[in-house]
């Protein structure tokens, strides 16, 4: 996809997850040296044959940003950057001025990042814009709890700052059937997060979901925007993207635009809506700000390489040409999902590609599968070992007499 006399600068990835494959699996097409950083040897970028491993001992804090500039130092010019961990994200954008002339990146301002990754202030600030978002109420304090009762239940309930959950101090998110579980929930979780954001649960099954990808360029430039539904999730109702496809829709990218405009946005993004199964009405889940999304791939498998758009344009290379979108493309997050959920509503004549598998780079999906295949073994037996435990235990309680 890149002529053989273009510049080839290096391009970073940080995180190695099946996001980071993804991408590092698009700019691959673009025929560059490809770094990626991790911390955790078995994720799966980290197998692909089209990168180079460099470990760290931590994707956030300030001794990662010393790691970052030592590791331009090592490349010799100024690489692009591709964030897909969450941390990392903050971390970066917290401490971007020492990163800025040492690599190739786009982030909105820090006040930006920090509204769209707080919970509770983005669903204030949504609130202020006429963003169209779920009824909710953020709490504070014991004080504010009350304010949960005039809301509908059933309700979802979740740490406004992220980092709790993935410092693991707090639940990614929990479900509350009515206002009395609801406010003993956020009371709570007041204790673990500090803030905390409830809102009413949108009506509809999993492929009501859909979803914005994006990259801004300069001058608030958007330069890719590919717009995908869900078809399931795992677990199901709550969790992440298990499989989902191309779904042009006009209206959510209006909105999505508007959105952007508001805040000067740029960069990559994503923003993840669910159709209300009572109104008709798009509602905003929530934002992705300045990293790729979980299902990115999607976008390039249809035929819009989000990563590889971004990166032309950072190093003034010829745009893309743009073709038509091949909505047969479905992607699946693994296997192991499509087997657990069972009957997944693929739509007829699809392609399937898996996340982890691909005949020419088949080392991730082989790094992968057999470590969950017998996570998943164990998962299962769990119970059968307890009860057998239990009765083992119960022999040896016994009295000779009575065994």
């Amino acid at each position: 996809m890149s002529g053989s006399s273009e510049r080839r600068v290096p391009a970073v990835v940080i995180g190695g997850e099946l996001n980071g494959l993804g991408v590092c699996r698009s700019l691959a097409m673009g025929r560059m040296p490809i770094w990626v950083v991790d911390c955790k040897r078995s994720n799966p970028a980290l197998w692909s044959r089209y990168v180079h491993r460099v470990f760290t001992d931590a994707l956030h804090g300030p001794g990662f940003i010393d790691f970052l500039r030592d590791l331009q130092r090592r490349l010799g010019e100024p690489p692009f950057l591709v964030v897909t961990d969450e941390l990392a994200l903050l971390t970066i954008s917290e401490h971007r001025k020492q990163l800025e002339r040492l690599y190739r990146f786009r982030l909105p301002a820090h006040e930006t990042v920090l509204m769209l990754h707080d919970k509770a202030r983005f669903h204030e600030h949504a609130g202020l814009h006429g963003w169209p978002v779920p009824n909710g109420a953020v709490v504070r304090a014991l004080a504010d709890t009350p304010r949960i009762a005039s809301l509908r239940p059933p309700m979802i309930l979740k740490p406004a700052d992220k980092r709790h959950f993935h410092e693991g101090h707090a639940p990614r998110l929990i479900t509350a059937e009515n206002c009395a579980d609801a406010i003993a929930t956020a009371e709570r979780l007041l204790a673990q997060a500090g803030e905390v954001l409830v809102q009413e649960t949108i009506e509809g099954s999993d492929d009501n979901i859909y979803f914005c990808l994006f990259y801004r360029g300069r001058d608030r430039e958007t330069l890719a925007l590919f717009t995908g539904q869900k078809l399931a999730s795992t677990p199901p109702g709550i969790g992440s993207t298990a499989f989902c496809t191309a779904a042009a829709n006009e209206e959510l990218e209006r909105t999505t635009k508007g959105i952007l405009d508001q805040v000067n946005y740029v960069g990559f993004g994503g923003i993840e809506y669910k159709r209300d199964a009572r109104s008709g009405r798009f509602l905003i889940i929530e934002p992705t700000v300045g990293r790729t999304d979980w299902q990115e791939e999607v976008a390039t498998l249809a035929g819009v390489n989000i990563p590889l758009i971004a990166y032309r344009h950072e190093l003034g290379l010829r745009p893309l040409s743009e073709g038509p979108i091949d909505g047969r493309m479905v992607w699946q997050s693994s296997w192991i999902e499509r087997i657990r959920l069972g009957a997944t509503p693929i739509p007829p004549r699809s392609v399937v590609v898996d996340g982890y598998w691909r005949r020419d780079d088949p080392l991730p999906a082989l790094a992968h599968y057999p470590h969950h295949a017998a996570h998943g073994v164990a998962l299962h037996l769990q119970p059968w070992f307890a009860e057998l435990q239990r009765k083992l235990g119960a022999a040896v309680c016994r009295r000779p007499s009575e065994a």
